[in-house]
């Protein structure tokens, strides 16, 4: 074969069907039916046996394009996913017709993306009974907030449910998640009105509740691995004892988490990962909580410390070095003020204006003795840089890296 004819020769179409198929189903459904079928005989007809379905509906006569493709795809070829995006602010007769269609086909991921800042979709309560689903995921709009509120739930097999700007009517609604996804591994809600929420689970394995409302949050899954949180009000976590991975924001209204009604430190005490911010409040509830005093971070690996500031050193700054005593296997630490700094625009308050903490005598144990092998620090060239490198030449004489990299940034 020469060159010329192995260039024109299209190997992409010599790919078995389901690899195309795969190679699609990121792609609109109007592009794979009234572009892509142009390239040959071997495409025309390739979307009618495609077990995947992406609508993106921000067009005119998407209802009849919708029921044509729905209607002339080969109904021997079971549904395996199911995308609806979409931006029409009416009434969502189409959306719901085409839903039940795809539940009724095998459905194992449905995602649904609404745009609409006018209307409420209303989920049909047929999505919280299909036998088959698998994963589910829902992202509304911070205006139209979704109500979530199944009369019940039975999804034996969901293993993945990830909802944003979602609303949970009342707590019987928690209650029936709980109950109806015996296998869910993998919740995530973001940007959502929770109320009073409260998850018990022993298949759960990885947990993330982000920038959400609520009255209170309580948590009974052992056997998370991956956690994400975002704090703002009380939540009590219980033992997680295969956690590995954790990263806790502690929002502004967090003064203090032992009298605040805040229950985290202990949970997180199997990591081996931490991301943490507004490190001082665990500090401080490490130390002064009785229940607390001899914990220790004994398979603790990596610690990520984000919206730290040079004056958080003055009094916490015993505590840090007794909690490095408590984490024995820590062989990274990087300490980073791009977060902090990012929220306020790059203007941090003041030494003045937030007053130096008392320096706390606090009786340590032995010097630390093992090495770090990298320690990593980040921080503005407007704040205290002659207090900063106090704290890094503490830091480096107590832990004694092997690898120190200082970043002084210009933002």
């Amino acid at each position: 074969m020469s060159e010329l004819d192995a260039a024109a020769q299209d190997r992409l179409s010599e790919l078995p069907d389901h690899l195309l198929h795969r190679i699609l189903r990121f792609m609109d459904a109007r592009q794979v039916v009234g572009e892509l079928s142009r390239l040959s005989r071997r495409w025309r007809y390739l979307w009618a046996t495609s077990p995947y379905v992406n609508l993106q509906l921000a067009y005119n006569g998407y209802e009849k394009f919708g029921n044509l493709l729905l209607l002339l795809r080969d109904g021997m070829v079971p549904l395996h996913t199911f995308c609806l995006h979409s931006w029409y602010w009416k009434h969502f007769q189409y959306e719901r017709r085409w839903l039940l269609h795809a539940l009724s086909r095998g459905l194992s991921v449905l995602e649904i993306n609404l745009g609409s800042r006018d209307c409420l979709f209303q989920l049909p309560d047929c999505i919280f009974s299909c036998a088959t689903l698998e994963e589910f995921n829902l992202t509304a709009t911070e205006r139209m907030n979704e109500i979530l509120a199944p009369r019940s739930v039975c999804l034996p097999y969901l293993k993945k449910l990830h909802l944003r700007f979602v609303r949970f009517q009342d707590p019987s609604v928690v209650e029936k998640l709980n109950s109806g996804c015996p296998a869910l591994e993998d919740l995530s809600l973001s940007q959502c009105l929770l109320g009073s929420f409260k998850i018990s689970s022993d298949a759960l394995k990885i947990l993330s509740i982000t920038d959400c409302k609520y009255d209170g949050i309580h948590v009974s899954a052992p056997n998370v691995h991956s956690l994400k949180l975002t704090v703002s009000g009380k939540i009590q976590i219980e033992d997680m004892p295969f956690l590995v991975s954790a990263w806790v924001y502690l929002c502004d209204g967090v003064h203090n988490l032992v009298q605040g009604g805040y229950d985290l430190t202990a949970a997180l005490i199997s990591a081996q990962h931490l991301e943490l911010f507004r490190f001082n409040l665990f500090l401080q509830d490490m130390v002064e909580h009785s229940a607390h005093e001899a914990l220790s971070f004994g398979k603790l690996k990596t610690l990520y410390i984000g919206e730290w500031r040079v004056a958080d050193f003055y009094g916490p700054f015993a505590y840090f070095l007794e909690f490095l005593q408590r984490a024995p296997s820590l062989v990274a630490l990087t300490l980073d003020q791009w977060k902090l700094y990012e929220k306020h625009d790059g203007k941090v308050p003041s030494l003045e204006s937030i007053g130096k903490k008392p320096k706390v005598e606090l009786k340590l144990a032995s010097a630390l003795t093992r090495d770090l092998e990298t320690l990593l620090i980040r921080l503005s060239k407007s704040d205290d840089i002659g207090e900063f490198r106090k704290a890094r030449r503490l830091l480096k004489e107590k832990t004694k890296p092997k690898e120190t990299d200082s970043m002084v940034l210009d933002f």
